[in-house]
């Protein structure tokens, strides 16, 4: 009997327990809403959403307190200052897909009242419907306001399907496109979906569709699926790296290749990584930082920063070559370490060249950001041994110097040999010893 009795209190606890619908009400139109959804619209006592989602489900909650809100702040304010039981958040799309859903959860959740989802149709889902094609193998971004590297999505993924946000979205869609060396994928567009000035335009090229943007341009309710046959996952054998004849060259020394590539590997550059390239030269490592960023679709953002004045037309030509409009590449006039303040936090740094201040550019960098990875090139012994004082000096927990030399094989009349280059040293450093942690030292 005492566990009967817990479980109907239990019972009635949940039942008058308030809680909020989230509920998904698909692109707008009037025949959009579901079942459910008009269920739970019809039972609540108090409505929210923002203007345009309110206006499409007018004929089910006339009568009703309703609260015309973007913030999940204003919401939880104004439910709390009435009794109510039940009440519905209605959000565009589906609950689940780029909605504001899972922000107004937690701030309901935080005050005790329930939750429930109520899914809507996406426009995804009712945008590859209306085009005739299934969407299992889409990639779905949005560039609604957040920041996107479509391009770099595009350029990896064989179809994409795309969120714009603002007036002129598709412009800027298709310009960045263009600029990025992709002019000659495919894009169905569309605006205004379920409503009755929908309208779609069916496979053009980016070009194509800026020349209709002249005439009739697309508002700010709008979405593109982006078709690329030469994508990176489309091909067996991918080319992921350029090589040192693919960069503009100038007489300002370059990392070469076989470095370079170790190089970046030991820096293991992530999606979101903050990367510093200090004596970019050419920029041909900072090319590859944003490369291995754009790669995994990321949000990181490369720092080239050099002295030399004709350095930095050959970084800006090879920003533009590789990058184009780009806005994660930045180029930073100035010698290190003094260029480096006032930049963000880096998490990975390269040193290409010190100009002797190896152990001035190593301090300055754990003060940005004690767990900042930092890979250096060195080819003299002088620096080979500042190198190796700021090692002994920090403790580093990861810490090594390998030595690599690579000879690229040239025909020579009718006998091959190999071209010698000069000995690098490449050094990787993270994790200094803390305060009062006893340092490990191993004779390298």
């Amino acid at each position: 009997k005492g566990v009967e009795k817990l479980m109907r209190e239990d019972e009635t606890y949940r039942q008058e327990r308030p809680v909020v619908y989230l509920i998904g009400i698909g692109m707008g139109g009037e025949d959009q809403l579901t079942g459910q959804a008009i269920d739970r619209l019809e039972g609540a006592e108090a409505v929210m959403g923002a203007g345009r989602m309110l206006g499409s489900v007018e004929p089910y909650i006339q009568g009703k307190p309703v609260l015309t809100a973007y913030k999940p702040s204003e919401m939880v304010q104004w439910l709390g200052s009435f009794s109510w039981t039940e009440a519905a958040l209605v959000l565009s799309g589906d609950t689940g897909f780029y909605s504001g859903a899972e922000a107004a959860s937690k701030a309901f959740i935080r005050e005790g009242w329930d939750v429930e989802y109520i899914p809507g149709i996406s426009s995804l889902s009712y945008f590859c419907a209306r085009i005739g094609r299934s969407w299992q193998d889409v990639y779905p971004v949005s560039s609604h306001g957040r920041e996107c590297d479509i391009p770099a999505w595009v350029r990896n993924h064989k179809t994409c399907f795309v969120l714009l946000g603002g007036e002129g979205g598709l412009s800027e869609l298709c310009r960045s496109l263009v600029s990025s060396g992709l002019g000659h994928v495919d894009l169905w567009a569309g605006e205004k979906l379920s409503y009755r000035e929908e309208r779609i335009l069916w496979k053009r090229k980016p070009a194509e569709i800026l020349m209709e943007e002249e005439v009739h341009p697309f508002g700010s309710l709008a979405c593109a699926i982006v078709e690329n046959p030469h994508a990176v996952e489309a091909r067996i054998y991918p080319e992921l790296h350029p090589r040192d004849s693919d960069f503009i060259r100038g007489k300002t020394p370059m990392t070469k290749e076989s470095v370079r590539r170790l190089s970046l590997e030991t820096l293991r550059i992530g999606a979101d990584a903050v990367c510093f390239d200090i004596g970019a030269g050419t920029g041909s490592v900072s090319v590859e930082m944003g490369l291995a960023i754009r790669r995994q679709c990321g949000e990181g953002r490369v720092y080239a920063i050099e002295r030399e004045p004709g350095a930095l037309e050959l970084i800006d030509a090879n920003r533009r070559k590789f990058h184009g409009d780009w806005s994660g590449f930045h180029i930073v006039a100035g010698e290190a370490p003094e260029a480096l303040r006032g930049l963000e936090t880096p998490t990975h740094a390269f040193i290409g060249g010190s100009g002797g201040r190896m152990k001035e550019m190593i301090e300055v960098l754990l003060q940005m950001n004690p767990k900042v990875r930092i890979v250096a090139n060195a080819i003299s012994l002088e620096t080979v041994t500042e190198i190796l004082e700021c090692m002994k000096k920090y403790g580093f927990k990861e810490g090594e110097i390998l030595q690599i030399q690579a000879s690229a094989v040239e025909q020579v009349g009718s006998y091959h040999m190999p071209k010698a280059q000069n000995p690098v040293y490449i050094a990787v450093m993270q994790h200094p010893a803390e305060d009062g942690e006893e340092l490990q030292w191993q004779d390298l």
